[in-house]
């Protein structure tokens, strides 16, 4: 996938920080355990759906727009116990990823 923060922070009129850090960080190989790679895939298919507020001194992510997640055609056929495990791998995802963003 095509990393395009900075084309974007500067088509937005502001300067983005640290993405050379992110780009040699990306490089490194990580592992997911086999247990956590439905709700990482899950998370991943959602990765256009950020609430995100745009100012004036950059963007500021609020979260995955929970419905579109409800909302996806593999998420909604699973049962609601099924569901309740993944969300919550999700929001512990969301939430580190949102560490990172929010720098």
């Amino acid at each position: 996938m095509e990393d395009t923060r900075k084309a974007d922070a500067e088509a937005l009129g502001f300067t983005p920080r640290g993405l050379e850090e992110d780009q040699q960080e990306a490089a490194q190989p990580y592992e997911v355990w086999e247990e956590h790679w439905e709700a990482l895939q899950a998370f991943l298919r959602c990765q256009t759906q950020w609430r995100v507020i745009v100012r004036k001194d950059g963007a500021q992510y609020q979260g995955i727009d929970y419905p579109a997640l409800y909302g996806h055609p593999r998420f909604a056929r699973l049962d609601v116990d099924e569901q309740e495990r993944l969300m919550d791998q999700i929001q512990y995802l969301e939430a580190g990823a949102l560490e990172v963003l929010n720098t």
